[in-house]
């Protein structure tokens, strides 16, 4: 519920705070006093346009904050605030919270609905209807569970779509693919396999060189007389024949020793690698032409051997799932199915509701229209399916066109006079008209959560002085469950409400400012009756004023709005 509404600099909008209440608000006031100002301001938390020439003449910004209270529906209560700045750079506060402009807008619509000009634009959009039928039936459940089954179902399709996609570039390539991968598996690549062919081709170039280092080394580290390993015995065995004097030296023999022994095992490495390298005509000619398959192969697929032996396990993935497409396309195929069975489900399950609803919305809207001086009026809800034989999705067993709301168009019908044409609201209604249907929804859909805040402008434009206590009684039907801010030119409708907001100008240090006045008692009194026209002061408009305020069926007959 809102509780309190602040304007500052806002258009001839000095600086105003109006406080309301539970139940139905009216706001009422001479032409151009600034109403709708009021309705600009929530309109701006609602996410509207910001015009730099609605800032005050002279102020560098203008700001909104509206307070609602918690209660059943909302928990906790909550402050927002919207900023406009000349230099063009606005901000956005929940709670003191800087915020996107986004977020603004969507808590603000959670707990503002504006109904004037807007709401009978939405009412002339058919692609609304649907969305005013399913709150009239409840069917926010069905919906949300259509919107489960859709989402699965273009997931499924999507699948299907990319892995046809997929297989059909594949196909194209499988050739290259399959010639590739059979020349690579002929050739038997192997990591590391280029280094190595590389570094034999080496040594037996050099063979000789090595053949005599490795001789030379194997001499002197073990088989000549005073090779390192013989001296290094020499030494062990004169230190252990010292050691006896000096314990200490026992140490060192052992580690001449050890010494020993490895020079032992490094001459028995190198003599094996002697016996292993030999100049091979037959095997330097094998290495030269495996060399240069591998060198052609990198050639002509422009990357090495070792990522040629990678790409070749992708290849022979790819040509797997080629061979296994059949079988992941049932299953895809499947899951398309099963996909489409729920979604119409779904779509039968949410039309049958609204099928039934729409048989009690249509008696109960021309029950309304009657109450609103529509005499003889009669509303229909069509509903029906757009059929799509390319569609999977079968309803009743018709292939019908899948839509973001249902598988059904729902379109708002009405024959306003006994004997004129039926047609759709968009097309027939007059502008009291439309105010007058837009109204009798709204009491019937019962959009938005109990406590949400309806604001009602211009729900009288169009319409006759005889409709005003009808209009007022209807909106204080609905303040039962929401609050209602209503502006209004219409004295029948202002003496119902449970706050009387009077807004007016005045003169301020040269200059025109709004200002807003909650009256009561006698200062009511008076507004009621300048509303009603006529000779000002005059006895009778005071006496329709007092049974006005008093809600006496027989005055709101009487009365008549000035021109």
């Amino acid at each position: 519920m809102l509780t309190q509404l602040r304007i500052r600099n806002l258009a001839i909008v000095d600086d105003i705070t109006l406080v309301f209440a539970p139940g139905l608000n009216v706001l009422t006031g001479a032409t151009g006093a600034g109403k709708s100002l009021i309705v600009g301001a929530v309109n701006w938390l609602l996410g509207e346009k910001a015009e730099l020439e609605d800032i005050r003449r002279g102020e560098e910004m203008a700001d909104v904050e509206a307070t609602f209270a918690a209660d059943a529906a909302h928990a906790a209560a909550l402050t927002v605030r919207r900023v406009v700045r000349r230099s063009g750079r606005g901000r956005c506060f929940i709670d003191g919270r800087p915020v996107t402009a986004r977020e603004l807008r969507e808590t603000c619509a959670r707990l503002v609905a504006p109904h004037g000009q807007n709401e009978q634009s939405r009412l002339r959009d058919p692609t609304s209807h649907a969305a005013f039928l399913d709150a009239f039936a409840h069917s926010a459940p069905l919906l949300a569970r259509y919107h489960e089954a859709l989402a699965a179902y273009r997931c499924a399709h999507g699948a299907l779509s990319v892995f046809t996609a997929q297989l059909a570039a594949a196909r194209e390539k499988r050739e290259l693919l399959e010639h590739r991968l059979g020349e690579v598996e002929r050739a038997r690549l192997q990591r590391g396999e280029r280094e190595e062919i590389e570094r034999k081709m080496r040594v037996m170039a050099h063979a000789e060189r090595i053949a005599e280092a490795l001789a030379f080394a194997c001499e002197a580290l073990y088989d000549a007389d005073d090779s390192a390993a013989a001296l290094a015995a020499r030494v062990r065995r004169r230190l252990e024949t010292i050691a006896e004097v000096d314990e200490r030296l026992a140490g060192f023999a052992s580690q001449v020793e050890a010494a020993r022994l490895t020079l032992d095992e490094c001459a028995a490495g190198l003599r094996a690698y002697l016996v292993s390298v030999e100049y091979d005509p037959a095997e330097l000619r094998r290495l030269e032409d495996r060399l240069a398959l591998v060198l052609g192969l990198e050639k002509r697929y422009g990357m090495s051997a070792d990522v040629i032996v990678d790409e070749a396990l992708r290849w022979r993935e790819a040509l797997d799932g080629i061979a296994l497409s059949d079988e992941r396309r049932s299953e895809l195929e499947s899951a398309c199915e099963a996909a489409a069975a729920g979604l119409a489900r779904a779509a039968h399950a949410l039309g049958e509701t609204r099928r039934r609803a729409g048989v009690d919305l249509d008696a109960r809207m021309s029950a309304e229209l009657e109450a609103l001086e529509m005499r003889g009026a009669r509303f229909r809800t069509l509903i029906e399916r757009v059929e799509d034989p390319a569609s999977d999705v079968r309803v009743d067993g018709h292939a019908v066109a899948v839509l973001e709301d249902g598988a059904d168009v729902v379109r708002f019908r009405v024959r306003s006079n006994p004997g004129e044409l039926e047609g759709g609201v968009e097309r027939i209604a007059s502008t009291g008209e439309a105010s007058r249907i837009a109204l009798a929804l709204k009491r019937l859909t019962g959009e938005g959560a109990q406590g949400t805040t309806l604001v009602f402008d211009e729900i009288d434009a169009g319409v006759g002085a005889d409709l005003g206590a009808v209009i007022g009684e209807k909106l204080l039907d609905l303040s039962a469950r929401y609050q209602v801010v209503c502006i209004t030119h219409m004295p029948q409708i202002a003496a119902r409400g449970r706050l009387h907001l009077v807004v007016s100008k005045r003169g301020r240090a040269g200059r025109v400012a709004v200002e807003v006045t909650a009256v009561a008692g006698e200062a009511r009194r008076r507004e009621i009756a300048r509303m009603l026209g006529g000779e000002e002061g005059s006895a009778h408009r005071a006496a329709l004023a007092d049974e006005l305020l008093r809600g006496t069926p027989t005055a709101a007959k009487r009365t008549r709005m000035r021109p």
